[in-house]
């Protein structure tokens, strides 16, 4: 048997080669060390040094290229919105471009010459005035219309463009200045200046949230004034009816948290852990009146898992091709490579969870979680911080609705595969015991809240736990009490218009008897999760300590 047979790493080779190569200060995998396969175009499977190689934490090199390694988003070690926005440097997707952004401003209204505001929204709204600011404190040169910098600009210096602009000025905003910055939630750049999974000088969402964030950034790096998130949060209140739901919605956040009446169910969706926001999700766990139970998807669960098993991911450099990916065992995630090797270390951890069960009877996904994190508990005392071990400190219950959908549902598949060729019993995950199980929370809870990151079947499933019950209630002549949402906080930036779950309203879930229209407190909060989801984490971190001074 091959050492990467079924996906599993022969125990002495793995030792051996580990103990030889984490002897180097940096890890070199070039072309020559792809396994050469001259019977078929497609890229040879990864060899096993490869592989062995990923699973340090050294500098990685690939084809001559040093990957960047990513860091999880620590709150805990920041105390203002500067510090917050540098530690997104090392995130990814929309929290990654807000920190790229911000430090390349931060360089740029350095130099003698000051760059240019492209700007053509109203001057007297709050963002044109946040702009205006900018102008006053010397950072930029001035605020100009698009027609107005392709009338009268001469070419080259810097430009930053704030919200939409016409097709008719494109031409010279795409080719007058020596860099262009874009600011917009329309996805507006330079042609061939984004590419897939690459997305260099631009934050896509809303300019009235993005720029009084890199505001507050600048004043604390530029003159030396400090912004907490809450003093932000103040400020979005009247920046504009975006960033005044933004402000609401951590508000809402706060105050379900807050009622000790109220059981709080975080749902997540998206890569959210690939966006190395894993801590701030287990921040949500550990903090006081933390939440109570996560629906999620088994995907987050299983990159959450990487990271609190101290596995890397790094930064995607679009020079290297998807093929050579492949070939070198790099999974890419839009501008985030997961190490094929990370999933092997969570193979060996699933297996070790998946030893706890006999096959006497179904288990929930629940349950399996919850025996992960016991073997994080048992056998990694560092991993205090990973989210299924920190649930499992805290009795929270993290459920995965569609299991199967999943790297963990892989495992379990795989693992039961591997019962059979002994005659043992396989595990069966069923996922009806995850809804009795959720439905016991929600009775015996006086109110319940909700707090979403994107959609999908983590956020619907929970919210049908309302209309289950009625259901019971009426076909079976039960007296389960009823529940319907008391409160509730949504970041995603999809509308309704799509007609998609995600893009789905609160007050939509309310037509159908999940949401408390009458008395409950909703926040739609229509941002991009990765950018704003660590400021409320941040807040109600603040909140807390401010409550105990």
């Amino acid at each position: 048997m091959g050492l990467w047979s079924s996906g599993y790493l022969h125990k002495t080779a793995y030792d051996s080669a580990l103990t030889l190569f984490v002897r180097s200060k940096a890890l070199v995998l070039g072309s020559n060390d792809v396994e050469e396969n001259s019977s078929s175009d497609f890229p040879s499977r990864p060899t096993f040094f490869q592989k062995m190689d990923i699973i340090t934490s050294e500098p990685l090199i690939v084809n001559g290229i040093q990957l960047q390694p990513l860091e999880p988003l620590d709150l805990g070690k920041y105390r203002t919105v500067s510090q917050v926005v540098q530690g997104m440097e090392q995130s990814s997707f929309g929290a990654r471009c807000l920190g790229e952004v911000t430090s390349t401003l931060e360089t740029m209204i350095c130099e003698k010459k000051k760059p240019l505001l492209v700007y053509d929204g109203k001057r007297e709204i709050p963002l044109g005035q946040a702009l205006q600011r900018m102008v006053e404190k010397g950072w930029f040169s001035k605020v100009i219309l698009p027609e107005e910098y392709a009338a009268h600009e001469p070419l080259g210096g810097n430009v930053i463009v704030v919200g939409p602009f016409s097709e008719r000025h494109e031409d010279a905003i795409f080719t007058k200045p020596d860099r262009a910055l874009f600011i917009n939630n329309q996805d507006k750049a330079k042609p061939g200046q984004i590419k897939d999974g690459y997305y260099p000088d631009a934050v896509f969402s809303h300019p009235d949230f993005v720029i009084p964030v890199i505001e507050a950034a600048l004043q604390e790096r530029v003159e030396g004034q400090e912004t907490k998130v809450y003093e932000l949060l103040r400020r979005l209140e009247t920046a504009g009816e975006h960033t005044h739901q933004a402000a609401h919605g951590a508000y809402i956040l706060n105050k379900m948290l807050h009622d000790p009446a109220c059981s709080v169910i975080m749902t997540i969706s998206g890569a959210m852990t690939i966006a190395q926001l894993s801590l701030c999700i287990s921040d949500m766990v550990r903090i006081p009146n933390g939440v109570k139970a996560i629906a999620s998807t088994g995907a987050l669960m299983a990159h959450g898992l990487a990271q609190g098993l101290d596995l890397r991911h790094y930064k995607y450099d679009p020079r290297l091709t998807d093929e050579v990916l492949l070939a070198h065992g790099l999974n890419r995630v839009t501008d985030t490579l997961e190490p094929e090797t990370n999933f092997d270390q969570i193979d060996d951890a699933m297996r070790h969870a998946l030893k706890t069960f006999n096959g006497e009877r179904p288990i929930a996904s629940w349950e399996v979680n919850r025996a992960i994190g016991q073997f994080l508990h048992d056998h990694h005392p560092g991993s205090e911080r990973a989210i299924l071990r920190a649930a499992y400190d805290r009795g929270v219950a993290v459920y995965v609705p569609a299991f199967v959908d999943s790297e963990l549902g892989n495992d379990v598949n795989v693992h039961n595969r591997e019962i059979e060729k002994s005659a043992g019993r396989p595990i069966i995950v069923n996922t009806e015991l995850d809804t009795l199980h959720l439905m016991d929370l929600v009775v015996n809870s006086e109110k319940i809240g909700i707090f979403t990151l994107g959609g999908g079947v983590p956020r619907n499933w929970p919210q049908n736990i309302a209309p289950y019950i009625t259901l019971r209630n009426k076909r079976l002549g039960e007296d389960i009490p009823e529940r319907k949402f008391s409160y509730g906080t949504r970041i995603c930036p999809d509308a309704p218009k799509y007609g998609h779950l995600s893009g789905c309203t609160y007050r939509e879930g309310g037509s159908w008897g999940k949401m408390d229209l009458e008395k409950g407190q909703f926040a739609e909060v229509l941002f991009d999760a990765t950018l704003i989801f660590p400021f409320y984490v941040k807040y109600v971190m603040d909140f807390n300590e401010r409550k105990a001074v």
